[in-house]
This record gives structure tokens, sequence and C-alpha cells, in this order.
């Protein structure tokens, strides 16, 4: 099998947030959709080993904030290779409750959902959520998954779903 194949589906590079008893956590998904429009579902990926698959069971919300391509890579760093549970990833970070949950200030666009079910990979689960708020943050181009490897030359954490130990294209 050829895992390079995998590079031609469109990714995003987005921070995935919820609550841990009061206290907001997040890590970053790149595999994230809309799922229907009426009612608006999405569907986010989360690895089970993150500490914030077990924040989203618990409180049963999250949120997606799309990051864009001017976001500073170090919030990516941030949110990507250190864990909620050993660390506060939102401290030093600006943030605003949106529709219940914590949204980074910088991001493009946020979106808000109810989880209302879910499906169980060997390694990670697709939460299934009815949108309860959306908007736009900032007038910005999207990043895509393609864009933080190409251009910021960024890499995937173990848990990412996208994970590969082989060199990504150029």
């Amino acid at each position: 099998m050829n895992q390079s194949a995998f590079y031609n589906l469109s990714y995003g590079v987005y921070i995935c947030s919820a609550w841990d008893e009061g206290r907001p956590t997040g890590c970053v998904a790149n595999s994230a959709m809309q799922v229907t429009a009426a009612p608006a579902t999405v569907a986010v990926s989360i690895n089970r080993e993150n500490y914030t698959h077990k924040c989203i069971g618990d409180c049963g919300y999250f949120a997606i904030t799309v990051l864009s391509e001017k976001v500073d890579p170090r919030l990516i760093g941030k949110f990507g290779f250190f864990s909620g549970r050993d660390k506060d990833k939102f401290e030093g970070v600006s943030y605003t409750v949106r529709g219940k949950l914590p949204v980074p200030d910088d991001g493009c666009a946020y979106i808000v959902c109810k989880v209302k079910d879910k499906m169980e990979t060997p390694t990670h689960t697709v939460f299934l959520g009815e949108v309860i708020d959306a908007d736009l943050l900032k007038n910005e181009k999207p990043m895509t998954y393609e864009y933080y490897h190409r251009v910021i030359k960024g890499k995937a954490p173990k848990t990412a779903p996208t994970y590969n130990e082989a060199k990504l294209p150029d």
C-alpha cells in the first residue's frame, strides 16, 4: 500500500477544544468535516490516547477552531505536541467562550457542537456533533494540512490520524 495516496485527501488544521472540569483544554485535529446541513452536523476524529478525547466524552461538547495560514505555528505546537493531562494548553492563549466552549481567538472560524453520536475505530473516535454555534472570526485563508507540511514544515504527532514515519513529499 502506498500511503502517499492519503496525502491527496483534503485536510485542514484545527484546534478541537472542550472543558476539563471547568478548565479549557484541546488538541490539534486534521480530520473534521461537515456531515449534514440540516440539522448541521460535524464530525471530528480524535485519538483515544489524547486527553481531549476523555474531556469531550465527559462534557459532551466540542469546538473546532479553523486555523488560518497566518496562525503562529507555536500555537499548533502547543496544542499538538503536549498533553492536557500535564500542561495547561490555554495558558497564555487568548480565547473566548463561544456557544459554551473555549475557542482560541487566533482562528479564522469556529464551530461548536453537542455530541450526538460517535463511531469507534481501533485508535480513534469519530465524534458526531450537532452544531449549536458557528461564526467567522477573521477573513483569512484556512490552513490545509498540505500547507502545514509543505510551507511550515510541520510534523504530525504519533496520535494524528495521518501519522506516517515515511518522509512526506516536498
